[in-house]
């Protein structure tokens, strides 16, 4: 039988825990290469290891385990948490969260987790710095706005409100030309197909290889579009409930608004996704639940242009037949 290692990861520190025998083992370690060494040292050989998304903290001690040969499971804090739920447990501290990690990774038998590129990582840093730097300049323009409405106000006020504008979409404009670079760098056949679909541009293809990485990691459309979080869901049982709620919600927060008003472009300017969307409103859908289906057809598509290697064709089908 197999050993999971589950480990429980902050800041400074993390838990690793594992059931060996019937007798229960916990470490509680620095989040920091000597702490991974001793982990290595004490945990069961062939051990496998699973540990929750932590936003940046589990990377270093994945990557760690994974450059070591090691399995490793990076898990869904909300799948995690929810199984955890089901066990009624009555108290919550790292150490009985290891425990729990490791009963979730072994129940589940959780697949590997394939480890990102450094390339992959700097990219998804600088979208995280684009996306905080665009909130603070939308911010510094309302705090602008509001200043210059009123007669009476202070020169220097608004001056530095100004040079802080001006400085953060300088520094923003540093961020994309990087980003774009990199995308250029490792991408360029790639981008140049998604950008031929009527709808996606530049910055959604930028972003969209950001957040994707590999488009072969996804055995078809519909497991990408389930990862971005755009499926639709119902609630049924038994004769008393029966309705269509939106969509998920379950994944890519940025690239499903991204992909949203990439819809209100699409229907504009892309014949398939118009007459799509035209058919969908005919037939009595709401325009935001046709503007959703649209979405997915344009992620659809271009998951398409991506796997064939083929540039987008307008009415394809039609001229087919």
């Amino acid at each position: 039988m197999e050993t999971w290692v589950g480990i429980d990861i902050s800041k400074d520190t993390f838990d690793a825990a594992w059931v060996l025998e019937g007798k229960k083992n916990h470490l509680k370690l620095e989040n920091c290469t000597n702490g991974f060494k001793r982990l290595l040292t004490e945990a069961p050989a062939g051990a496998r290891f699973a540990m929750e998304a932590t936003g940046e903290y589990h990377l270093n001690c994945a990557r760690y385990l994974s450059s070591r040969g090691k399995s490793v499971s990076v898990l869904n804090p909300f799948a995690v948490k929810m199984h955890m739920q089901s066990d009624l447990r009555r108290c919550k501290n790292d150490k009985a969260d290891s425990y729990s990690i490791a009963k979730f990774a072994a129940e589940k038998n959780t697949e590997c987790w394939a480890c990102p590129t450094d390339d992959e990582i700097k990219l998804k840093h600088l979208d995280a710095v684009i996306d905080n730097l665009q909130k603070q300049i939308r911010q510094s323009k309302n705090v602008l706005h509001s200043l210059t409405q009123v007669s009476l106000r202070d020169d220097l006020a608004v001056s530095i409100i100004k040079k802080t504008v001006s400085g953060l979409e300088s520094l923003m404009e540093r961020a994309r030309n990087k980003q774009l670079e990199m995308i250029e760098s490792s991408k360029k056949e790639e981008t140049a197909l998604a950008c031929s679909i009527p709808g996606i541009g530049l910055e959604t293809s930028i972003k969209f290889f950001t957040h994707v990485g590999n488009i072969n990691r996804f055995d078809s459309s519909r497991s990408l579009i389930s990862w971005i979080g755009l499926t639709p869901r119902n609630a049924q049982s038994g004769t008393s409930i029966h309705k269509n709620g939106g969509i998920s919600r379950m994944g890519c927060t940025r690239l499903r608004s991204q992909f949203y008003m990439c819809a209100v472009v699409a229907i504009k300017y892309n014949p398939d996704c118009r007459a799509f969307y035209n058919r969908l409103k005919e037939s009595g859908k709401p325009s935001k639940e046709a503007l959703i289906a649209v979405a997915n057809k344009l992620i659809r598509q271009l998951f398409a242009v991506l796997t064939k290697k083929e540039a987008y064709v307008p009415n394809f089908c039609t001229k087919a037949s």
